[in-house]
């Protein structure tokens, strides 16, 4: 009797879900769940039913969900990135640090990187080049040079053996030029060692060819291989720093359009004193000028620099430069000559005084040093941060 009456309700219910037309659908399959549960052997019309009172009452109900504090990880694109290498190991950089970087430290890795430098690279010298110097403008600045070292080997008394050191010789051109023009003063010649100080492995094959250097092998075991110019047939070496240079011989130094490409540091003055300006990342992962917190490192060779200048002068300026290197590197000239005798022509082009703020960052081009030399670095622009 039970079983009759179950049979009967549920009958009177398909009855009811099939004409029914205002029935809610959360309700319809609330129903059809509990109808289809309710019995372990549902007929073929039930699943009939089920599918067809769906298909004429879809669902129109639809259910939030707060996904707020779920973690979406970052869709992975393969398409290129717009950072060279040369930008994303400067970022790392930073990223490593934890913090911003000097604008020096900046300016030496985009210059002299072992993989990514400017001058590491590529020629960037002559007219296929970025620029253009002296001496690739006329071989008599080369000649002219010649002529002072041959009178500065007078003036020590002739010695038997020189030193000639050049310091960032590019492309050999000036080198070249000098040992041409002095190749009829064999007693001059002779006496010189050619030191080439160069940190670019592919400038270095450059001097090599333009200097028509050949390299010879000595029969004896443990002996270094020369390599000689046949311009003047002089002895020639590279280093990558002046200290590599053997001391105990006079030297003649030359320094062309060295000294601007050494990395600077700044200073801006602020409400607590002179600051020093970094290189940081910004959120959206450009480069930025940021003051240091407090003193750094060159701060001491800033203190130095004020000293040589009138105190007017400092107190008019809201930026200030110092180079390191140069004062370093003036100094170990100026104790090899004091030790071994010799002289230094350095040239290059500036400003007599202080210099406030040669660094000009214009879209993606940078000017380093008081000089026009241009070199691209792939800033991306950067901005100041106070």
């Amino acid at each position: 009797m039970i079983t009759r009456h179950l049979l009967k309700q549920a009958s009177t219910w398909r009855h009811f879900l099939l004409n029914s037309k205002t029935s809610s659908p959360l309700l319809t399959k609330s129903l059809l769940f509990s109808s289809s549960s309710s019995s372990e052997s549902q007929s073929p019309t039930t699943a009939f039913v089920d599918d067809k009172v769906t298909d004429q009452y879809p669902t129109s109900t639809s259910i939030s969900i707060d996904r707020s504090d779920l973690y979406n990880q970052p869709e992975h694109s393969h398409e290129p990135t717009s950072d060279s290498e040369l930008v994303k190991h400067l970022k790392g950089i930073i990223k490593f640090r934890g913090g911003p970087i000097s604008v020096a430290e900046y300016m030496e890795e985009v210059l002299t990187n072992p993989k990514f430098g400017f001058y590491i690279s590529r020629d960037v010298f002559g007219t296929e080049g970025d620029f253009i110097t002296s001496p690739e403008v006329s071989q008599m600045f080369g000649e002219m040079v010649g002529v002072w070292a041959m009178c500065l080997w007078e003036q020590m008394g002739r010695p038997k053996q020189v030193n000639l050191v050049e310091l960032g010789p590019g492309r050999g051109t000036l080198m070249a030029d000098l040992l041409r023009g002095a190749s009829k003063f064999k007693s001059f010649t002779e006496s010189l060692h050619v030191h080439l100080v160069e940190c670019s492995p592919m400038l270095q094959k450059l001097q090599h060819h333009n200097l028509k250097c050949v390299d010879e092998d000595d029969s004896g075991d443990g002996v270094e291989k020369r390599t000689i110019s046949t311009l003047a047939g002089t002895l020639v070496s590279w280093h990558a720093l002046l200290e590599q240079v053997p001391s105990g011989l006079p030297s003649i130094i030359i320094a062309h359009e060295f000294y601007d490409a050494l990395p600077v540091h700044q200073f801006q003055r602020a409400s607590r004193g002179w600051c020093e300006k970094m290189v940081d990342v910004s959120e959206d992962s450009m480069f930025r000028f940021v003051l240091s917190p407090q003193p750094t490192p060159a701060t001491l060779y800033l203190m130095k620099r004020c000293k040589w200048a009138a105190p007017e002068e400092i107190e008019k300026l809201s930026h200030i430069e110092v180079c390191p290197k140069a004062m370093d590197l003036t100094h170990a000239i100026a104790d090899r000559i004091s030790c071994d005798g010799g002289g230094a022509l350095i040239i290059d082009y500036g400003l007599n005084g202080v210099v406030s703020d040669s660094l000009q960052v214009k879209s993606l081009t940078i000017v380093f040093g008081a000089s026009a030399s241009i070199m691209s670095v792939g800033l991306h622009g950067l901005s100041m941060c106070l």
